[in-house]
């Protein structure tokens, strides 16, 4: 049965559309209508029909967990797989335990306030729990639309401050050491991936996707395209963060780097006696290069090899180290948004607010030097003999001024 039609007192009809099954319960989305009931069965084909496209969802009783479960379910042809899984692993973890069991209509602020102080208590961060917050945000937001709720509760709920942490990249040195130290060790493979991602500032899983067809050698050009994802120990390629395709520019050198990547690869094959595939990975260390490597072990040999030499020692560093030092350099916010991949230069902004700092600093000292030239501090602050200007006189002349 798709919808019913029951007569009410007054001239009213209560209509009813089937929503399905969750949880093995029947699910309905009712409707007073006033009028005839010629208007009545307007009216529930009008809900039946929202009901099967998606826009109307049972009003009596939505869960937390339910409202949850059907907005992932809504959002995940339109994220990435690592969204998608970073939400499913607060959603299990956190929410549903915490919250999952509430109807939508009675949750309220100060539940969700309640949640964030256990989520505090228990030790995790300021932006672990904004990350829930934003959760809770969205998929009550969604509610809102469907008709489900009047207003969104996680309005009026504080989530804790949040503190950006002192951003570590390392020295234009470091890096140089980091790229030594692997190829000394004989790892191309690491040494390749280092040099890439301090250049192009590309996240790890954007790199470990990097094929040799993404490499324009004629235009001195790497397009960024796809990222790789492992979830459940199976590998698989997506698009981007924000689902942009960006071309980021690399210089003579890197390209240099790249080639000698590449006969490296080849002369590996060669060695084990296998053909390189089509289309190998730039970063692969299977013979044919049908294996790329994985984000995580990127980090973990990252980390190895950084602790080796006294370094800070995350991968995600070499992003920071591609960001500031092209800010440091007087390069504009909105092309290094553009080669990291940010859809908003304002977060290039907000997460690399310290090097703009440093890059102002160095504005300051060109316009002073500009307009005073290479006087000393004791030649400037020299205090002139002169004689007081009189009353008077110091009056007129600061109307005229004026």
């Amino acid at each position: 049965m798709r919808g019913t039609i029951e007569a009410r007192a007054d001239g009213q009809w209560r209509i009813r559309a089937y929503a399905g099954r969750e949880n093995g319960k029947v699910r309905w989305v009712s409707r007073t209508v006033h009028g005839g009931k010629r208007a009545a069965q307007t009216e529930l084909a009008k809900l039946v029909a929202e009901v099967e496209s998606g826009h109307a969802v049972a009003s009596h009783p939505v869960t937390l967990g339910e409202l949850v479960e059907r907005w992932l379910s809504d959002i995940t042809p339109h994220r990435t797989l690592h969204t998608m899984k970073e939400y499913r692993r607060i959603a299990e973890a956190n929410v549903k335990p915490a919250l999952g069991k509430i109807p939508v209509n009675r949750l309220t602020a100060r539940q969700i306030d309640g949640f964030y102080s256990s989520l505090t208590g228990r030790g995790l961060s300021p932006a672990s729990v904004r990350r829930h917050h934003a959760l809770l945000h969205a998929a009550l937001g969604r509610a809102v639309k469907w008709g489900v709720l009047p207003a969104n509760p996680v309005d009026r709920a504080t989530p804790p401050s949040l503190k950006r942490a002192t951003m570590n990249a390392p020295s234009v040195d470091d890096v140089q050491r980091l790229i030594a130290e692997a190829e000394a060790m004989g790892d191309d493979v690491l040494a390749c991936a280092v040099a890439l991602g301090a250049v192009t500032g590309a996240r790890r899983g954007e790199l470990c996707a990097l094929r040799w067809s993404d490499i324009a050698w004629d235009r001195s050009l790497v397009r960024i395209a796809e990222s790789l994802t492992v979830i459940k120990r199976q590998v698989t390629t997506g698009p981007t963060k924000t689902h942009q395709v960006r071309q980021v520019s690399i210089d003579v050198v890197l390209g240099s780097f790249l080639a000698a990547r590449r006969t490296q690869q080849e002369v590996y094959a060669a060695t084990i006696g296998v053909k390189l595939c089509n289309n190998p990975y730039v970063l692969s260390r299977t013979a044919d290069g049908t294996g790329p490597c994985l984000p995580d072990g990127l980090t973990s040999a990252y980390g190895r090899l950084a602790s080796r030499l006294g370094i800070s020692g995350h991968f995600h560093e070499l992003r920071h180290f591609a960001a500031t030092t092209a800010i440091a350099s007087g390069a504009d916010v909105r092309t290094v948004a553009g080669r990291l991949g940010h859809a908003d230069p304002g977060v290039t902004l907000k997460v690399y607010a310290h090097a703009l700092e440093q890059r102002d600093r160095e504005v300051g000292a060109l316009l002073g030097q500009a307009v005073l030239g290479n006087k000393s501090p004791d030649q400037v602050g020299t205090i002139r003999d002169t004689k007081p200007v009189p009353m008077q006189t110091a009056r007129s002349v600061n109307r005229e001024d004026c």
